[in-house]
């Protein structure tokens, strides 16, 4: 992938198509995206892909989780849960446990894991000795490949050495930590205070405990943000020299979002202002040696994602960017996510509900959605678009059927609009995202969406 200088964008123009494609649509983690999906899961579907997993001797992708924190931040948009009682977490983690084993008494196969992803809340909130019984039956139920990768998300504030020393133990190489900003007023306002020497020191004790991965978490359109505060934060944390970075929007939903009432609106940045941060992220980056991924994240140049998107089959799945095309992904946990070939599957919300339905001895499946050819079709479409900015139509789209056909016949013209503006360019019969038209990644991927118009009454998060 040709990399291009930020510095020669001119933001004036990128502010004018602002004003054109400025709104609100959906991240594409996943196709169909999870508003579309439906309850209840046909149970049996569920069950004949969990007898099908590893009949092909590949692996698979497992995430785990651990929904508990042990104080809120503002911004936050996960399926996070405050608490201080240590029944509560053991609770939890016994029906975690029980789901494990559950699932893997339904293999007809032997299933082992190529990836596995620690999410939350905060994984490394729960004692090390618990998270060590959990960790030590989920590998001895689905085993690693030779060429296993594990990774978890933490907040360094409550990562012991403890902690380290037994994620390093069972093979965990990657260590992703939620900075999101440096600077002391914007801290104060989403509730996450952090000091510059904090990040610092922790990076030092996860690569002196082995961890060859590091990975920084930053938001930008946080309030009290300013374009010098955030270029202050980006400068000192390429710094520190993470392997890898992603720069999210903030998505201030607050009518889902409860506690996200609780920041002043008057103090957020203005579409304009968010968009400046978004350029200055790309340059500050650019100009300390990352190379710039999918649509929002940033890695070294010998960094694998970097080398999967140079070769142009980087992917995603709900636990981030990945290098291995197609991965089909087994979540426990609640609110847990399984990406199969054919099936959507999501796990009850609510920690307690989701405890409660083990306890009792059933599924806790709460809603999901099994894929047609059309779904199949546009998946690869949307995410190959979002991940190695290229838009093209695969081959196996032929099995869809008209409906199909005349949506991306339409969509592919929506696109070819945006020629003139510099968004993308013709190639091999397809287009290519432009540095610019990277800001506007999502607003692209839109009209291929086949459900979108079911979603009126759904309010996501503003697309730059």
């Amino acid at each position: 992938m040709i990399q291009h200088d930020w510095h020669d964008i001119s933001e004036e123009r990128a502010f004018a198509l602002l004003n054109e494609l400025d709104g609100r649509g959906p991240r594409y983690t996943s196709y169909p995206t999870v508003p579309v999906w439906k309850a209840p899961v046909r149970e049996q579907a569920f069950l004949n892909t969990l007898h099908r997993l590893g009949q092909d001797n590949h692996g698979i992708a497992v995430y785990v989780h651990l929904p508990f924190c042990r104080q809120r931040c503002l911004y936050c948009g996960c399926n996070a849960h405050i608490t201080h009682e240590a029944a509560r977490m053991n609770r939890y983690m016994d029906a975690l446990e029980d789901e494990i084993r559950r699932v893997a008494s339904e293999f007809e196969h032997p299933v082992r894991h190529s990836q596995l992803h620690l999410g939350g809340g905060t994984p490394t909130y729960i004692p090390a000795e618990r998270l060590a019984r959990m960790l030590d039956l989920l590998i001895d139920s689905i085993p690693g490949t030779p060429d296993f990768d594990r990774s978890v998300e933490v907040d360094p504030r409550v990562t012991t050495d403890e902690h380290l020393s037994l994620l390093a133990e069972r093979g965990f190489r990657r260590i992703s930590a939620g900075l999101q900003d440096l600077n002391s007023d914007v801290q104060a306002a989403v509730c996450r205070v952090f000091s510059f020497e904090q990040i610092r020191n922790f990076i030092a004790r996860a690569r002196d405990h082995g961890f060859t991965g590091v990975n920084i978490d930053l938001i930008y359109g946080l309030p009290r943000q300013t374009r010098d505060t955030w270029h202050e934060t980006l400068k000192a944390v390429a710094s520190l020299r993470p392997d890898r970075l992603a720069c999210f929007g903030y998505a201030h939903l607050p009518a889902r979002m409860k506690h996200q009432r609780a920041i002043d609106e008057d103090e957020l940045p203005s579409s304009r202002e968010r968009l400046n941060m978004l350029f200055e992220a790309h340059r500050v980056l650019g100009d300390a040696g990352y190379v710039g991924i999918g649509m929002d994240h940033f890695a070294l140049p010998d960094d694998d994602l970097t080398k999967a998107q140079t070769r142009g089959n980087l992917w995603r799945n709900f636990m981030g960017y990945t290098t291995t095309r197609g991965l089909e992904l087994l979540g426990f946990g609640c609110s847990g996510i399984s990406e199969f070939r054919d099936l959507f599957v999501q796990n009850i919300v609510q920690p307690e509900a989701y405890a409660d339905a083990i306890e009792a001895g059933k599924w806790p499946l709460d809603r999901g959605h099994e894929l047609s050819a059309d779904d199949r079709a546009t998946k690869q479409i949307i995410n190959h678009l979002m991940c190695n900015l290229e838009v093209s139509v695969p081959e196996t789209s032929v099995e869809t059927g008209d409906d199909f056909s005349e949506r991306v016949r339409a969509a592919m013209e929506h696109i070819s609009r945006y020629e003139e503006t510099g968004l993308v360019e013709r190639v091999n019969g397809g287009f290519h995202v432009t540095p610019l038209g990277q800001l506007f990644v999502r607003n692209l991927a839109m009209p291929f969406d086949g459900y979108l118009s079911e979603q009126q009454s759904v309010v996501f998060s503003k697309t730059v």
